[in-house]
């Protein structure tokens, strides 16, 4: 699916596609989706999140919580991050190659008994995120972003 950047909200951008599904990202952490079926409806504790925060070179735990829409609302579910990074590595996006790095976030969310993995590759030099993995819900797709340029907000 093809989203384009529709607007921004301070440090949220609201990513758009043609049949009205959003995401809204967070310096590329995933805060939000609508008409995804099991939608994200907020991200509690992002103001430290190393993702969303840009701290690439972060390894450690970090705790945050996420409320769902699945199929009704469901509040405050817990997760624990943990980081590590992966390896120094070259992406390529359309006819780019990106010196990155890849960084691993392992995530528990215990209340709902779900472990699940998300991945990012951060530019090696600026530290600005490319590419990322990132689940949000049980049973749901990940949503993987390829950013093809950076948004220039004036």
């Amino acid at each position: 699916m093809l989203l384009v950047l529709g607007r921004f909200d301070g440090p949220d951008l609201h990513w758009i596609s043609a049949d009205n599904t959003a995401v809204v990202t967070r310096n590329g952490r995933v805060t939000k989706t609508t008409q995804i079926g099991r939608d994200l409806l907020d991200t509690q504790g992002i103001e430290d999140d190393p993702v969303a925060t840009g701290n690439m070179a972060f390894e450690g735990t970090h705790d945050r919580t996420v409320d769902l829409r699945d199929p009704s609302e469901v509040f405050g579910i817990p997760i624990t991050s943990t980081f590590r990074i992966v390896a120094r590595e070259t992406i390529k996006i359309l006819d780019r190659e990106i010196d990155t790095l890849k960084v691993e976030e392992r995530n528990i969310a215990s209340t709902v008994r779900w472990k699940f993995k998300n991945m990012y590759w951060f530019d090696f030099e600026s530290g600005f995120l490319w590419k990322s993995v990132q689940h949000f819900a049980r049973n749901t797709q990940p949503i993987e972003l390829d950013i093809l340029k950076p948004a220039k907000i004036t």
